[in-house]
């Protein structure tokens, strides 16, 4: 039996982050013998091209192409729709089942998969923003946090349940008055992401370049004199100390298949995160055998087990003298057995059953 899907998603210019669990939803179905289609207001050739290789139906609201700024992408589509309904106002007649995995095409759906109110990110993270980027924010602050009360109102009764993606985001959304049905965690590809361990020594710790990272901790660490690899983001929008540091080793954005090769090498993960509703990284880290230092907090404090797979702490001082410790002890190689058991609980063939569950009720 066929059962037809339509998945409506955020611009869909890379394969990575919040644009990840609609590709790899997806992806299952259609193996399950579901009919998908994907709406979103833009999709690159890269992203068009692999999901229709895999036999996803694919439809784009805009042409052109996108900015090199993928964040400033999503935000210019979030304002449309938030300020005039401008991008639910393109979206062609749905069929079947409605899943929006959406913050900027409001539709009526099944199920709204709401992976974080827009504005609580900025807030948490606004220190670590450009000046001028800062500076828009603090200006226009409450104006965005009134748009974004009103269009999570707006998903909510547009769609039959809210899910959300962390119990740490159902915490959130519940605070704004949003009613969150049940919690779905983001799916992994563990057939990519799973241990390619070198018989060298694992002889660096890994971490991750973004706006939502704590810099100093990573340069403290550094400072120390850990060897420190780091992947993410663009050279030109990282720091001169992180480039030039002798102690670091910056890659930028790289293929899949060179980060499993990092992830399953290195001694462990470092997570210094500003905001993280839900946090591919550890997950992806763990997958690949790796523990993962990360804060006890928000979506990371749900999937790492302290001192089983990895450490979570409280405080920045506790994350940097902690890092000291397991660079120079190391840890028992028990934890990577453990960390590899732990990421199959995210595996995409386990969460895409979760999701048949909810379309067949």
């Amino acid at each position: 039996m066929e059962f037809n899907v339509t998945i409506v998603s955020d611009p869909l210019l890379s394969e990575f982050g919040p644009t990840r669990p609609p590709l790899l939803i997806a992806e299952e179905l259609v193996n399950r013998n579901f009919q998908v289609k994907i709406v979103s207001m833009k999709v690159t050739e890269d992203v068009k091209n692999l999901l229709q290789s895999r036999g996803v139906q694919v439809f784009s609201l805009t042409k052109g192409k996108s900015s090199k700024n993928e964040s400033l992408d999503w935000f210019k589509s979030w304002v449309m729709e938030s300020f005039f309904s401008g991008n639910s106002k393109k979206i062609p007649k749905i069929t079947g089942v409605a899943l929006n995995f959406s913050n900027t095409i409001v539709i009526p759906s099944k199920c709204w998969y709401a992976q974080g109110p827009p504005t609580v990110t900025l807030n948490n993270i606004k220190d670590a923003l450009a000046a001028h980027y800062k500076l828009i924010y603090n200006l226009s602050s409450k104006c965005l946090e009134f748009l974004d009360k009103r269009s999570m109102k707006k998903f909510a009764e547009n769609s039959e349940i809210v899910v959300a993606n962390s119990h740490y985001l159902r915490d959130v959304y519940h605070s704004f008055g949003v009613k969150v049905s049940k919690v779905i965690y983001p799916p992994l590809d563990c057939q990519l992401f799973r241990s390619k361990k070198s018989s060298s020594h694992s002889d660096y710790i890994l971490t991750y370049f973004g706006k939502e990272m704590k810099l100093t901790i990573i340069k403290k660490l550094a400072d120390f004199g850990i060897d420190l690899v780091i992947f993410g983001g663009k050279i030109s929008a990282a720091p001169k100390w992180l480039i030039k540091h002798p102690k670091i080793h910056f890659f930028g954005r790289i293929r899949n298949e060179k980060l499993v090769y990092l992830y399953s090498n290195a001694l462990f993960t470092v997570y210094p995160f500003l905001d993280e509703p839900f946090g591919y990284i550890p997950i992806e880290s763990m997958a690949c055998g790796t523990p993962v230092l990360t804060f006890n907090k928000q979506g990371p404090g749900e999937t790492v087990q302290n001192e089983v797979t990895g450490w979570l702490v409280k405080t920045d001082e506790e994350m940097i003298k902690l890092a000291l410790s397991i660079w120079k002890n190391g840890y028992s190689s028990l934890m990577r057995r453990e960390c590899e058991r732990r990421a199959q609980l995210f595996d995409k063939k386990k969460i895409v059953e979760e999701w048949m569950y909810l379309l067949k009720e």
